[in-house]
């Protein structure tokens, strides 16, 4: 028997990038196995743990962010943790291995958008 989940796509702007993702992933399932909640303009943690622990969502939770405030990363990744809410820093982990890398630390600056970054190369492999 397969468990509804209900996934919180959640971000200090639109929401845009992290909805794109969790969307990807979710069409590997049935439509009526997933349901994506975009919470957008967050804050702070405790404004999504609040909203979290209002809803009556039933089945496995999940919390996927593109938070570029590395304090309330950090405060989310706690608050999570203690409620047994796996979640995973889809930005903040991507950006902290480039910023290893290239020594240097990335901008934190809500709004930036995909089209602000590097263009990619492709090479088709088939």
């Amino acid at each position: 028997m397969s468990t509804a989940i209900t996934v919180y796509a959640v971000s200090d702007m639109t929401g845009e990038t992290v909805e794109r993702i969790v969307r990807a992933a979710s069409a590997q399932f049935p439509h009526s196995l997933v349901t994506i909640k975009v919470l957008q303009h967050i804050q702070s943690a405790e404004q999504i743990v609040a909203f979290i622990e209002a809803q009556a969502d039933p089945g496995s939770v999940a919390v996927f962010h593109t938070i570029l405030s590395q304090r309330t990363r950090e405060d989310l990744r706690r608050a999570l943790q203690t409620l047994r809410i796996p979640s995973i820093d889809l930005l903040g982990s991507t950006a902290h291995v480039m910023a290893d890398l290239m020594g240097v630390s990335p901008q934190a600056t809500p709004g930036i958008t995909i089209d602000d970054g590097s263009v990619p190369s492709h090479f088709d492999l088939a």
